[in-house]
């Protein structure tokens, strides 16, 4: 079946709500710092801000199946295979997210963004050799390109030596996390709508964040955000601007908009981030890491045109 094409009052409005969605995303790393600044840990801002999340998604709904006099869609109504496949994404999804807030604290928020923006060429590549996805020459240069972006992105963040190795890394695994979670969205739990999947992706990260505070003797540590208003701001931004407001907008979005289109408008979210950590935290980037991010930011854009490889945020699996 051949896809259909947005009209264009739909199509506008899908782009303004994907470029909400992108803008508040961007938030997220200056909203970190901050939360760390208050004494909020990683661990305890990620679990919030899935609860908060994942319970605004469960409330929004819960309105709207009412509204439409629907029972809203239980576990039980979901194929065992796409069951399994939401529990993986929800491991990934809770990976991605705690392993993306630590590498914002260690390394500089821009920094960290580029890294992750690599998860395009990573979508395209399992794509090829797992969903045999064809890539023409142009999506194939856009994967050198991205990679020579990364190149001039680390190189322009100092000496090998000085680089923090495992905030780095963290942003690598978070890139990778995102790349399974975009598949496994496309091809593992398709059937389940977008807004059930987010609140069922959330929440099971949610619930993940807090049994690893439990075993990790951190239970505790998740009363943080409790200390204080300067503590408690920030994660309730992460919830509702960084995590449940642009969800419903990108959900919306890519349904008006359709995925590779949604995609390219979402490479708005590293500007954001450079944007706001240079205004907020004054983290200026270097020309060369500029330049390096402009080509992942370019590649991450190629890599849409022309080709079916999905490439939608967290928020449409979170």
């Amino acid at each position: 079946m051949t896809a259909r094409t947005p009209s264009g009052s739909a199509g506008l409005v899908g782009a303004g709500l994907i470029v909400v969605a992108a803008v508040f995303f961007g938030t997220l790393g200056p909203i970190t710092r901050f939360a760390d600044a208050a004494g909020v840990g990683s661990l305890a801002i990620v679990a919030w801000r899935a609860g908060i999340g994942a319970t605004a998604m469960i409330l929004l709904l819960l309105v709207l199946r009412g509204a439409a006099g629907r029972r809203p869609l239980s576990i039980r109504d979901v194929p065992a295979r796409d069951r399994w496949f939401i529990g993986v994404a929800s491991v990934a999804n809770l990976a991605l997210n705690l392993a993306m807030f630590i590498a914002f604290v260690r390394i500089e928020i821009g920094l960290a963004l580029l890294v992750f923006y690599v998860y395009p060429a990573f979508v395209a590549v399992a794509s090829v050799l797992w969903f045999g996805d064809r890539l023409g020459a142009a999506r194939w240069a856009a994967l050198a390109l991205s990679m020579l972006g990364l190149v001039l992105t680390l190189s322009g963040s100092g000496g090998l030596g000085e680089l923090d190795a495992l905030g780095i890394g963290l942003a690598f695994l978070s890139a990778g996390t995102q790349a399974f979670y975009v598949l496994a969205a496309r091809h593992g739990f398709a059937g389940i709508p977008p807004v059930e999947a987010a609140a069922m992706t959330m929440g099971g990260a949610a619930l993940g964040y807090v049994l690893i505070a439990l075993v990790t003797s951190q239970l505790p540590d998740l009363g943080a955000p409790l200390a204080s208003g300067d503590a408690l701001l920030p994660v309730i931004l992460a919830g509702l601007i960084g995590a449940a407001i642009p969800t419903l907008c990108f959900i919306t979005g890519i349904r008006l908009l359709g995925a590779p289109r949604a995609a390219i408008l979402a490479t708005l979210e590293p500007v954001v981030g450079l944007a706001l950590a240079a205004w907020l935290l004054n983290e200026q980037p270097e020309l060369l890491q500029l330049a390096g991010g402009a080509l992942i930011l370019v590649a991450a854009v190629l890599l849409q045109v022309g080709g079916r490889t999905a490439s939608e945020h967290e928020a449409v699996a979170g």
